[in-house]
């Protein structure tokens, strides 16, 4: 399907609605210039948990990538594709359910700024947010705009091999979430690296944990590796 942002650009998006929706979310794809698509094993992955919750859940490519139109802009437009994504699949979830937000890597970075000014978002999640002050193509991100008091649960995870979210970094930025009195849970992966290679299913385990809580659900028990901070 296709969507249509604020200033006109058309994305490719995939949508998939559950008989009986839950809630709805929103999966934001990592960095374009590197290869970063809808079709990331990680966007997929993290749409599948919560389809299988029950989620209205939508996942698009970012203006530039994939099968959408427009130019790349270094985050800043890009945060117009998230709400046109928001919107579409808020429509077809139900409107007293919890509307999440999910991004992976810049996918985190954009959507979680979207997020931070839409307060229709319910519920945040940022996958393997890219801290290192190192990225390739010399970027760097700034993620300072959520250290604000803000109730909305905000839910963090990485590896503890992720190249480009080293675990020091990764701690300090949760500290200084709940210093900031963010209601903020953290979760490590042992032995996966920003990707996630061979750690998918992990990482599945992870966001379905994650998607009953925000169902007010017993999360299952864990049978991968993890552990909360």
């Amino acid at each position: 399907m296709d969507l249509r942002t604020r200033d006109g650009v058309r994305l490719a998006a995939s949508l998939v609605v559950p008989d009986r929706p839950t809630g709805s979310a929103v999966v934001c794809h990592p960095h374009p210039l590197f290869g970063g698509t809808m079709e990331s094993k990680v966007v997929t992955s993290t749409h599948r948990a919560l389809r299988d919750r029950g989620f209205a859940s939508l996942r698009f490519d970012f203006r530039g990538a994939g099968g959408s139109d427009g130019v790349h802009d270094r985050g800043k437009a890009e945060q117009l594709d998230v709400l046109a994504g928001a919107a579409e699949v808020w429509s077809h979830g139900p409107a007293d359910g919890p509307r999440v937000l999910a991004g992976y890597s810049f996918g985190s970075m954009v959507g979680l700024r979207a997020a931070a000014d839409e307060a229709r978002f319910t519920h945040r999640i940022g996958i393997a947010p890219p801290l290192a002050v190192d990225l390739p193509g010399e970027r760097e991100y700034d993620f300072a705009f959520l250290l604000v008091d803000d109730p909305r649960p905000l839910f963090l995870l990485v590896g503890d091999r992720d190249e480009f979210c080293p675990e020091l970094m990764f701690r300090d930025l949760v500290t200084r979430l709940r210093y900031a009195g963010v209601p903020v849970r953290a979760t490590i992966v042992p032995g996966a690296t920003h990707f996630f290679d061979r750690y998918a299913h992990v990482l599945r385990q992870e966001i379905d944990r994650e998607a009953a809580r925000i169902l007010a659900l017993e999360p299952p028990d864990r049978r991968h590796a993890a552990f909360d901070l």
